[in-house]
């Protein structure tokens, strides 16, 4: 769950990082509430790429920020218009440094990731340096490490080890996925400032973060319906553009049925991971998701009960083709309580192998 520009610059003044003293809008009219000029107006929104499509603007005067305020509040970016604008006082900049920290597949873990210089894409940038955290353990000793490598020297090693030091903190109490300050300016009083903020929550990790609750749905602004749909109760869907829907559980599992649905000349419209240990509910829940798809002609059912009792999704399914006496399914079912499974299938008329292969020919015929 990605935060919003304010509220990451909420937790990182609370851990001891200073930002600009800014207030937050939602109507251009309380732009007449504020004092000092000249100010910098941010949509607030939770795609990137503001500056360029025209959601920072900058105003010397009150009538100029209300002008400029009611085009930014218009101003869809990605096609997500702003809940708010964060307007904070114009600052003099002296240096500019991007730093965040992130969990990295190369290194196994978290690292700090860091470049002398911020902007736009600068992830990419030949100047981005890397300090690993072994084992997620961290040490202070690592900012200042970061800082050296950056050129800081002086007070200056000191101030930016304590700003990492801090963001580490953030990091960690609010299970995040990415911390990032780009950019972290050295201002006119030679004090670091961190201007713009991105914090991405684990969603896995919501239910021990009270201070979020309620908060996931009115964050997942960039998601399709059914998309916005699964993730409100536990599911996570992937739309496509052909005609299977494809419900699987693990990863690996959902990926080999997808490939060997093209390598038989197959489109999946959709498909969907329903995990280990899913429920009946659970079950039923994730069928209704991938079959709500229009584009859907046939339901390529693909479980290997491990953790997952068989016997769970073979209910799930009879009540399934229950209600949906139409609809066409191709299932392939097969591990714990297998038998008992295959005695409900029986039951409900829905035809039921245990050789994947087999399954994927069917459907893709199904489809065509």
């Amino acid at each position: 769950m990605r935060l919003r520009e304010y509220e990451a610059k909420e937790l990182f003044r609370e851990a001891g990082i200073a930002t600009p003293k800014g207030i937050v809008i939602k109507y251009a009219e309380e732009i007449f509430g504020v004092e000092n000029f000249p100010c910098t107006l941010k949509t607030q929104v939770l795609t990137g790429g503001r500056g360029k499509a025209g959601g920072i603007k900058f105003a010397d005067n009150a009538d100029d920020a209300y002008q400029k305020a009611q085009d930014i509040f218009k101003l869809p970016i990605k096609g997500d218009l702003p809940v708010a604008i964060l307007v904070e006082p114009k600052v003099v900049i002296k240096k500019e440094i991007y730093t965040a920290i992130l969990i990295d597949r190369a290194y196994r873990g978290p690292i700090i990731m860091a470049s002398s210089e911020g902007g736009v894409e600068i992830e990419s940038s030949e100047n981005i340096q890397i300090v690993p955290i072994p084992g997620g353990n961290y040490n202070p000793y690592l900012g200042r490490k970061m800082a050296t490598k950056l050129g800081l020297s002086g007070k200056d090693v000191i101030k930016y080890g304590n700003i990492v030091n801090r963001l580490w903190d953030v990091y960690t109490k609010y299970d995040c996925d990415l911390c990032e300050i780009n950019p972290l300016i050295v201002d006119g009083d030679d004090n670091f400032v961190a201007l713009d903020g991105k914090i991405v929550i684990n969603e896995d990790a919501l239910d021990r973060q009270p201070r979020f609750d309620g908060m996931l749905g009115e964050h997942l602004t960039d998601l399709g319906e059914r998309e916005f749909r699964g993730k409100m109760c536990g599911l996570n869907i992937v739309e496509l553009e052909g005609n299977i829907g494809i419900l699987c559980n693990g990863a690996g599992l959902t990926m080999a049925t997808m490939d060997l649905v093209f390598h038989h000349g197959g489109k999946p419209s959709n498909f969907l991971d329903v995990g280990g240990g899913a429920s009946k509910s659970h079950v039923a829940r994730a069928l209704d998701l991938v079959s709500s798809d229009k584009n859907v002609k046939v339901l390529l059912v693909n479980i290997l009960g491990g953790i997952t009792d068989c016997v769970e999704v073979a209910n799930a399914l009879k009540y399934y083709k229950e209600t949906r006496p139409e609809a066409n399914l191709v299932v392939r079912l097969v591990g714990n309580n297998e038998e008992a499974a295959q005695q409900i299938m029986n039951q409900a008329g829905i035809p039921m192998t245990n050789v994947l292969d087999e399954a994927v020919k069917k459907a893709v015929a199904v489809a065509a």
